[in-house]
């Protein structure tokens, strides 16, 4: 994973919509993104961006690749320096899939939830959002909104695994206020669907 000025770059956009967006990338194992991440796209010539939360990795494969995965044999040695190699010098590429949960216009500290006003453009640098950055977008459970509504993403899995790193971000004695404010949040959201509130909330509690 490309770091420069201690910001981490994921990769480039290749392909958007508002709801969210797709990231080519050629980093590594086990610099890959985890599930749950919070990143940041450029939108509107770089005026403001868009945050998003990484909710599939898919590592893809190519002709060269399919044919090796038929001759590897577990165990033998020739075969484990053929995938040692192929995981750390070749980098299989990879595509993460975002969903987008709101925006910050340049020079306003106030995150806006919901869809962008537009998608970030192909080819743009994705980065993985600061502490800070994550602090601030999370300071309201507004920006859970959006994720309840996308009916495209594993919302009932992606919703607990961001509030709890999120949470792990705070100072020990305002993590639990954090996440019963979340809670909350969530138990008016889904007041009429008892079942998906309990759902996420158990795995929020396991964890």
């Amino acid at each position: 994973m490309a770091t420069t000025a201690q910001t981490i770059i994921v990769g480039n956009v290749l392909r958007a919509d508002i709801r969210g967006f797709v990231i080519a990338s050629r980093i590594p194992e086990p610099d890959v993104p985890t599930f749950g991440t919070f990143v940041s796209a450029p939108i509107q010539q770089g005026r403001a961006a868009v945050i998003g939360l990484v909710h599939n990795i898919s590592l893809q494969d190519d002709p060269f690749l399919r044919n090796l995965a038929v001759t590897v044999t577990p165990g033998d040695p020739r075969s484990e320096e053929i995938i040692k190699d192929q995981r750390e010098n070749r980098v299989i590429p990879v595509e993460i899939e975002v969903a987008s949960v709101g925006y910050r216009l340049n020079g306003r500290s106030a995150y806006v939830y919901g869809f962008p006003p537009q998608p970030p453009m192909v080819l743009s640098s994705i980065t993985v959002c600061d502490n800070d950055a994550i602090r601030k977008v999370t300071a309201s459970p507004d920006f859970l909104r959006t994720l309840l509504d996308n009916l495209d993403v594993p919302t009932d899995e992606l919703i607990p695994a961001a509030l709890l790193r999120a949470a792990q971000l705070r100072p020990k004695a305002e993590r639990g206020d954090f996440l019963l404010s979340a809670g909350r949040y969530l138990a008016h959201y889904l007041g009429r669907d008892p079942l998906r509130l309990e759902r996420i909330l158990t795995r929020i509690d396991q964890d």
